[in-house]
């Protein structure tokens, strides 16, 4: 508190730098861990915030092309197409990733129909709604209307990307997902634990893909046959990884590491101390020579790391 009252008048860049990066670094098992974190030394370093922050609903593309791939599958099994047709349509092993999911889905039911119909415009929201570089929400998804991909969010503001707003909550709002809703509302006996999965089926987190092959497993079993951290079960099935998907996630003790040595790098650089290893190493050359804004503001960004201890880095809470 002393070192902030004792700061000129805080520059415009050092305010954006707060506003855009330090205030909206996610601290789930993002897909991109660490990058944020660097990207807010960047920031601090280089004294300017990037034009795109990549953060909370940030993905990159090869993790969309992805995803538009097990959504092409989906639509073509609501089709009613067999497996075969899709053969050859993408790098991923097209014949064994459809005949497993026509095996999974089984029986064609209207409940299932409308699940998947309701997965479909989930995760096609996700492609369109999530940026990376150069996407302003216009690159996926172009010719369809899947609700206002600029609405407020009902006041929850942007994400470190301030023209994108929040787009969680926006799509609930489109008639058809309404209509699909209500529908499974009256006809699913798990709807309740279906509409919590498929809506927080969030692209950008690290097992997106594992996360969609266990709803579309119980899709098949029509109920809900998974444990999920919201939902524990204790006979649980094991599903097989049927789509293929690779693991996209780091390894939990591996990140609880990285954010040690992350934050030993910056009390380094405020005490103009030598780095200890690599990662510190990297957290100065990031940073810069020293300056008293800058000071504050890896102060600010290692207090919040610390006071919020992703997956108990620094101990219990």
């Amino acid at each position: 508190m002393d070192q902030e009252y004792a700061l000129a008048p805080i520059a415009p860049w050092a305010k954006e730098v707060v506003e855009r990066t330090i205030n909206f670094i996610p601290f789930c098992p993002h897909c991109c861990f660490p990058t944020p974190l660097l990207e807010a030394l960047d920031a601090i370093g280089a004294q300017r915030v990037q034009e795109t922050v990549h953060g909370c609903y940030t993905a990159p593309p090869e993790r969309k092309e992805r995803l538009q791939d097990y959504v092409l599958c989906l639509d073509a099994w609501l089709a009613g197409v067999e497996a075969r047709e899709l053969a050859g349509r993408s790098p991923m092993n097209w014949d064994r990733v459809c005949t497993a999911l026509w095996q999974v889905l089984g029986e064609r039911t209207e409940c299932k129909e409308l699940l998947v119909r309701r997965i479909v415009h989930r995760q096609r929201w996700w492609l369109k709604a999530v940026i990376w570089d150069g996407d302003r929400r216009d690159v996926y998804c172009r010719d369809q209307y899947l609700g206002d991909v600029h609405d407020g969010g009902d006041g929850y503001g942007h994400y470190g990307n301030p023209p994108f707003c929040d787009p969680y909550f926006a799509e609930l709002k489109v008639p058809e997902v309404k209509q699909l809703e209500a529908r499974l509302a009256a006809i699913c006996p798990d709807w309740a634990w279906f509409r919590d999965v498929i809506q927080g089926s969030w692209l950008c987190a690290p097992k997106a893909f594992r996360f969609l092959e266990r709803v579309l497993w119980c899709v098949g079993k029509g109920r809900r046959v998974v444990a999920t951290p919201g939902f524990p079960l204790s006979d649980g099935d094991t599903v097989p990884g049927f789509l293929e998907c690779e693991d996209t996630y780091r390894n939990m003790a591996d990140r609880r590491e990285w954010l040690q040595a992350f934050a030993a790098g910056l009390r380094a650089w405020l005490a103009a101390a030598e780095p200890a290893s690599e990662i510190a190493a990297d957290c100065h050359r990031r940073l810069g020579e020293r300056s008293p804004t800058k000071q504050w503001l890896v102060g600010l960004l290692l207090r919040k790391v610390e006071l919020v201890n992703p997956g108990g880095a620094f101990g219990s809470p």
